[in-house]
């Protein structure tokens, strides 16, 4: 039985690297690896990771279902493109954040946000932080946002 689970280990591991291959040597759109998790169960493979466009998310299901062996492809990706919109809608439906538009700008690369642009308060800026970390499928948040420093204390007199 233990030999069985070992052979099926090493075909999976064997078919991951197949449609890594895959991937690397497709010409039509660039499709970034490193940023991807793939796992083999008996022939069926689960991609995960982030990707920039949903052309590239359907292009990485397309060339990895192709491979020799695989029976099935789970699709998990993140698109850049929807963490943007997802990140800029949860800043404007929270109350610490939405006076903050439209001086807080949205970017991601590969499942990174990066916060720019300027907001009134250190409050916002932080909070604006804190909302795009806790979006499913951020990896890490580059608050980049500028706000005034908080009024220090008169000295005394």
């Amino acid at each position: 039985m233990a030999e069985t689970m070992t052979a099926q280990s090493e075909q999976d591991k064997e078919l991951v690297l197949a449609a890594s291959d895959a991937l690397n040597g497709y010409p039509g759109v660039r499709v970034w690896t490193d940023a991807l998790d793939m796992q083999a169960h008996n022939g069926i493979i689960e991609i995960g990771g982030h990707v920039r466009t949903h052309a590239e998310k359907q292009v990485t299901e397309d060339v990895i279902i192709k491979v020799k062996g695989v029976k099935d492809v789970i699709n998990k990706l993140y698109v850049d493109t929807d963490l943007e919109l997802t990140v800029a809608q949860a800043l404007g439906k929270d109350a610490r954040t939405r006076g903050g538009f439209p001086g807080i700008l949205v970017g991601s690369a590969f499942g990174e946000i990066y916060l720019k642009g300027s907001v009134p308060t250190q409050d916002m800026k932080k909070a604006a932080g804190e909302i795009a970390a806790k979006i499913d499928g951020v990896r890490n948040v580059v608050n980049a946002l500028t706000a005034p420093e908080p009024p220090k204390p008169a000295a005394p007199a």
